[in-house]
């Protein structure tokens, strides 16, 4: 281990250069710094680290906070401030000294900067003493905010802090001024900004200082090593984005409730411990399904495929900042992404709602968000619904906006982190996106999904979800096809718009009061009522269970279809994108959202009627009465704007890929226009 941390160095170097007195520490301010006093191992807080370690020959030491007010390393210091604080009195006609020091920013500031320039510049031929004031919480001192929000005092307090650090006579001095503050953004952005404070950040533990710290706790606590089933250089690997007083609280959790220190018990603490951290800011998902589980989307699960091979290879440089994952409603756009980490085995984390409704919080939960990742990495970080969560650079909301969406885009193109920390930006309105968090070199792979488009993709699903949902299907009801998308007739009643689904004269009163539950449906033609439009499909295959459906609009391009077109090519010539994107619709199936909603409805009809297994004809029934709550405008409009925003064809539909991007383009706006 180096002499000094590498953050006390760098304010030391700074220092030495003559031309910074004051200076502001922040990110890890909380956690506990190898000392250098001590032969052995030790660590203390950052308050005695920098009394004692940094600050050991300085005369005077004077700590500073809104609680505590004015306090010092020693008795020595603690006279001498006294007998300053008595002459003032006398100068002054003040009463500092008989009514107690004073805890408020201003009074308590102008009576140290009366002592610290007793000392540093006295009087009367006296040496001159060297000063270290450490003022904690600066952010509650000087918050972030407008200049003319600020009251009196506060402009006061803002001016003494500016006017130290190009004070001449502090300048030619042996004193030092330290503001400690968490988040930088929560600090006043004129002491941040000031080219006469220099800043100085302290990280979280890296590999090897875990290590040590570690090491130090088994040294000092041999149980641990009786308790722990993994040695020290794999323990500290697993706690990458703990501090030094998390690690001191897993170890300690494990000596006093006799707990086995496995790998498993060190994820679940580290997950408690950042969500504690970051409460109400990051939630951890447990992704314990890979891509395998994912149905459908073969193009877009072998790209990803082979974005973890390069991972688990280290070949990081070849990777994506991030993925811009968009589609519909209930394509899985969530479910995709975690799914993925688990394929890499790394953390994955979900944005929740940082921001607030008081100035400057909004930027500081942000801050110490991009802090934790940081230390955290590698780690996949999911924002969901992100049109609407990051902000612009054009909303009006006294550019707190602004502020969260420059940090965010800078923290994204940043390539240091290429492979370190994965971004996954969730969205079925892509188009809202601010096209800076998805150009290249940030989101860079933008991965559309669609629904289901092949009998065996969408009974695959229908497999997964009832194990999910826990709704025991009959075998009949297994091989249901659920690919309608659902309309509305005439008379109000709902009805399929496609075949494979449902039998329209199936009994409505009683999900077994046909004869012909066993029947298959699958040949069974679309349905016409006076008025309405009925899309027949094109001639199409059969699969292996004697269904018949559309040529399969497969995502592998190299073995689908070879030789023949299907039958939609000619029709599509002369279709409008409406109309193609439509008809994809109807062919394809439900979401899997619907799905699911579907199961939790039939296995609702089911118990009603003394059933704990789920029949086909419960399946068939809630499908008919099912009423999507999404216009087809709404559909058509997501779907043209996750094609439009796809970076590789090979992620798209055959259907869809021929589309001419120029008139998409402008079917799009003219979607957006009529919104």
């Amino acid at each position: 281990m180096p002499k000094f941390p590498t953050w006390a160095n760098d304010l030391a170097d700074q220092y030495r250069g003559g031309t910074l007195i004051e200076f502001i520490i922040h990110g890890n301010v909380n956690d506990l710094v190898p000392s250098t006093r001590e032969d052995k191992a030790t660590f203390r807080t950052l308050r005695d680290f920098l009394a004692y370690d940094l600050f050991p020959r300085r005369d005077a030491v004077i700590y500073y906070d809104p609680s505590r007010g004015i306090s010092f390393r020693d008795e020595d210091t603690f006279s001498d401030f006294h007998r300053v604080a008595q002459a003032v009195d006398a100068a002054s006609g003040t009463r500092f000294a008989q009514q107690g020091l004073p805890r408020d920013p201003r009074r308590a500031l102008y009576l140290i900067e009366r002592y610290m320039r007793a000392k540093v510049d006295p009087r009367g031929g006296a040496a001159p003493k060297s000063v270290a004031l450490i003022v904690e919480y600066a952010q509650l001192i000087m918050p972030q905010g407008q200049l003319s929000h600020l009251s009196g005092e506060d402009q006061a307090v803002l001016v003494t802090l500016l006017r130290w650090a190009n004070d001449p006579v502090f300048l030619r001095s042996d004193m030092t001024v330290v503001l400690v503050a968490e988040n930088l953004s929560e600090l006043s952005t004129i002491l941040v900004k000031s080219p006469f404070i220099g800043r100085v950040e302290i990280k979280h533990p890296d590999l090897e200082e875990r290590r040590h710290y570690l090491q130090s706790r088994v040294d000092k606590h041999p149980e641990l090593r009786e308790l722990s089933e993994i040695d020290v250089p794999q323990f500290a690997k697993l706690t990458a984005g703990l501090s030094r007083v998390n690690l001191n609280h897993v170890t300690s959790q494990a000596l006093a409730n006799r707990r086995p220190i496995t790998a498993e018990f060190v994820a679940q603490q580290k997950k408690a411990l950042i969500e504690k951290e970051c409460y109400g800011l990051l939630e951890f998902l447990q992704a314990k399904h890979g891509l395998d589980t994912v149905c459908g989307h073969a193009e877009q699960k072998r790209w990803l495929r082979e974005d973890a091979r390069l991972i688990r290879e280290g070949k990081i440089d070849a990777l994506p900042m991030g993925y811009l994952i968009c589609g519909p409603v209930g394509t899985g756009k969530t479910f995709l992404a975690t799914c993925y980490t688990c394929d890499i085995g790394i953390p994955c984390v979900k944005l929740l709602n940082f921001r607030s409704q008081w100035q400057g919080v909004t930027e500081g939960n942000w801050e110490k968000i991009l802090n934790v990742l940081k230390a955290t990495g590698p780690v996949g970080v999911i924002i969901d619904e992100a049109d609407a969560a990051v902000g612009s650079r054009d909303d009006h909301d006294s550019g707190t906006s602004k502020r969260v969406f420059s940090m965010l885009a800078a923290q994204m193109g940043d390539t240091r982190f290429r492979g370190h920390i994965l971004w996954f930006l969730l969205t079925s309105r892509p188009d809202l996106l601010p096209v800076d968090l998805k150009r290249q070199g940030r989101a860079e792979i933008h991965i559309p999904l669609f629904y289901p488009e092949t009998a065996e993709e969408r009974k695959t699903m229908l497999k997964i979800l009832a194990r999910k949902c826990e709704v025991d299907l009959e075998p009949e009801a297994l091989e249901l096809d659920l690919r309608a998308r659902m309309v509305i007739g005439e008379a109000g009643l709902p009805h399929a718009h496609a075949h494979g689904a449902c039998d329209h004269d199936h009994d409505h009163d009683h999900p077994h009061g046909s004869e012909e539950h066993g029947h298959d449906h699958s040949h069974a033609h679309p349905h016409t009522h006076d008025g309405e439009h009925t899309h027949t499909h094109p001639e199409g295959v059969a699969d292996e269970d004697g269904h018949t459906h559309p040529h399969a609009h497969s995502h592998d391009h190299a073995h689908a279809h070879e030789g023949a077109e299907p039958d939609w090519v000619e029709e599509d010539e002369v279709r409008t994108i409406s109309e193609i994107i439509q008809d994809t619709l109807a062919d394809c199936g439900m979401s899997g959202a619907e799905v699911e909603s579907i199961l939790i409805r039939s296995k609702r009809r089911a118990y009603l009627e003394g059933r704990t297994q789920v029949s086909r004809a419960d399946l068939e029934l809630e499908v008919r009465s099912y009423i999507p709550n999404l216009s087809p405008q709404q559909l058509e409009l997501q779907v043209a704007s996750a094609i439009m925003e796809c970076s590789d064809r090979r992620f798209l539909p055959r259907r869809l890929a021929r589309l001419d991007r120029d008139e998409l383009q402008q079917h799009l706006h003219q979607l957006l226009d009529s919104e």
